[in-house]
């Protein structure tokens, strides 16, 4: 069919560029993974001295005295350790597998902040949805995709780059939370794919490379999921015409000009941190 061979030919040319180009794809993220967690120090690793009902790591089985001796693999002897874990995987990683000791028995716990229904429809891991306000639990979809919806008008009059690309990603967020609630919508999934798309255009329009492809990759993967869920004319129109215009942008992309720049390091978290508390309180975002 002509649209699977024109997703799966954008498939190559993304891989090519972004192989070329040394990008990290990074899920979306709205939520520490280690939110809702108060700690202590102790001798044998971190105490934990409360954990909030309804936070990943309560939802992970994490309980009072529970003591955390390792997060993937990495030994956890002071708070120190714990801050510059969770500064590593912050914005990158959507679970994380600790190593526990309760009561004399080691085992391990997962915490995980994506939303599972998304990921087993979608195949894309990001973020659970918040807490809903009070009144609207009979109809979170409406509630999200209606705030989606107003965010992406929103970014129609936001003139500012940085404020309209902001605007974007909160609207697909909200966007993503109303899928969760139903994770068969078609139609949410292509408003996602879409608005990956804009902003992907929007990045490679101001010079951004490697954020544009970024948001291009996920906009692919979403259409492509897609056409294996509907056989309707209009969506396959709709997604042909689509992956089209990401194909023509990608076409545009020198990636020889692009191998040049080096990539941008991220700031160092090396600085030592004075271990002048033995509590610290990781709150919901």
């Amino acid at each position: 069919m002509k649209i699977e061979n024109s997703a799966i030919r954008l498939y190559f040319r993304f891989l090519i560029i972004t192989v070329s180009l040394g990008i990290f794809i990074s899920p979306a993220l709205a939520q520490s993974i280690f939110s809702g967690l108060i700690l202590s120090e102790k001798k044998d690793g971190l105490n934990i001295v409360d954990v909030q009902k309804g936070s990943p790591g309560f939802d992970a089985g994490l309980r009072i005295s529970d003591i955390i001796l390792e997060i993937d693999g990495k030994k956890i002897e002071s708070l120190n350790d714990y801050i510059r874990i969770s500064r590593e995987l912050r914005g990158k990683r959507v679970e994380a597998t600790l190593t526990v000791l309760r009561k004399g028995v080691l085992y391990e716990a997962v915490i995980r902040i994506y939303s599972i229904p998304v990921y087993q429809h979608w195949n894309q891991k990001v973020t659970k949805p918040k807490e809903l306000p009070r009144g609207l639990i009979n109809s979170p979809y409406e509630y999200w995709v209606g705030k989606g919806n107003r965010a992406l008008k929103k970014s129609e009059r936001t003139a500012p780059f940085k404020s309209k690309a902001e605007t974007y990603n909160e609207a697909i967020n909200y966007l993503y939370y109303g899928l969760h609630y139903q994770p068969e919508s078609i139609d949410t999934a292509l408003q996602i794919a879409k608005s990956y798309h804009e902003l992907g255009s929007l990045y490679l329009n101001k010079g951004n490379i490697k954020d544009g492809v970024k948001n291009y990759k996920n906009s692919i993967k979403l259409y492509t999921n897609c056409l294996k869920k509907t056989q309707k004319e209009d969506y396959l129109k709709l997604i042909l015409e689509n992956l089209q215009e990401i194909e023509e942008g990608l076409s545009k992309i020198d990636v020889d000009k692009e191998k040049l720049f080096s990539e941008t390091k991220k700031d160092s978290n090396n600085s030592p941190l004075k271990d002048t508390k033995h509590h610290m309180t990781i709150m919901a975002d």
